[in-house]
């Protein structure tokens, strides 16, 4: 490849990109070839500390055995603008500047992406709410069900002629269930699936695969999961045959559901106030 010093490190990132994917047959000897000089052995070993991993560089000390790594002696260098540098460092730039909008995407869903029904499609007959993080909403359901959204929430909702279904993607949400046999109410949420009469209960989201139910006023029934046996010697550790089985959570009970584990627990009247201080103009009623 070329020897013009403007040109050799734009050689060495190509280089590195071929080291990165994996030396084709006939690549191997050109680039032992390229690194008999001086300056090219510099210029690669210098980009790969910048830019790449640690495979990349025990690669090159196999290939440059004899001073990898050292710093060459104190000279007089004349400064150039390298493309190829200069491209590599715009893309590493870009990198850094994107990864915080990254995590807070995948941990935080909702933060950057719209919250309102026009950011998707939703299927026919479908109502979305949202909230934004620090905004609470209340709503009343077309079947007369009162819902209040805490901050950062998003809830679908699917009435038809014989059920009443709640998707809560993400946060927390007070339910207030009307009375209608007819049509259960059901909410999914963390992996779960609830069948609530008229009652009064609280569900939070904390993860994909974990939620915290916690039960007011009636009852909220707990969907037993499709049965199997343990297949690793982990699941075994934490096999919960309660999850296999609807349970019902009572008034003043909490929940917590994880994974294929649930675990249950008492509160008070206080404790349940304190954990829902968040509902604006607050009037919550539980039973004794």
């Amino acid at each position: 490849m070329a020897s013009d010093p403007d040109k050799i490190p734009t050689a060495a990132a190509i280089w590195l990109a071929r080291l990165e994917r994996g030396l084709l047959p006939d690549e191997g000897a050109l680039l032992r070839i390229w690194l008999r000089q001086p300056a090219h052995r510099e210029a690669i070993v210098e980009a790969a500390k910048l830019w790449h991993g640690p495979d990349i560089v025990a690669v090159l000390a196999e290939l440059v055995p004899v001073g990898f790594g050292q710093a060459p002696p104190p000279k007089i260098k004349i400064k150039h603008r390298y493309p190829g540098a200069i491209l590599v460092g715009v893309c590493v730039g870009a990198l850094v500047a994107v990864m915080p909008f990254v995590v807070i995407y995948r941990h935080m869903p909702g933060v950057i992406t719209r919250n309102d029904q026009a950011s998707r499609a939703l299927p026919w007959g479908e109502t979305a709410y949202t909230t934004k993080p620090g905004e609470t909403r209340a709503v009343t359901l077309p079947d007369g069900s009162r819902i209040t959204l805490n901050g950062h929430t998003q809830l679908r909702v699917l009435f038809g002629a014989g059920w009443r279904v709640v998707n809560l993607d993400y946060g927390e949400v007070i339910f207030r269930i009307s009375p209608q046999p007819q049509r259960p109410f059901e909410v999914n949420a963390g992996g779960r699936h609830f069948q609530a009469p008229p009652s009064m209960f609280d569900v939070r989201v904390i993860n994909p695969q974990a939620i915290e139910l916690l039960v007011l006023d009636g009852g909220v029934t707990v969907r037993a999961l499709p049965w199997h046996w343990p297949n690793t010697p982990a699941e075994a550790r934490l096999f919960d045959p309660d999850a296999f089985v609807d349970t019902t959570i009572g008034p003043l009970q909490a929940a917590r559901l994880e994974d294929q584990t649930i675990s249950r627990y008492p509160i008070t009247a206080e404790n349940a106030r304190a954990r829902l201080r968040w509902e604006p103009e607050q009037v919550i009623y539980v039973t004794p």
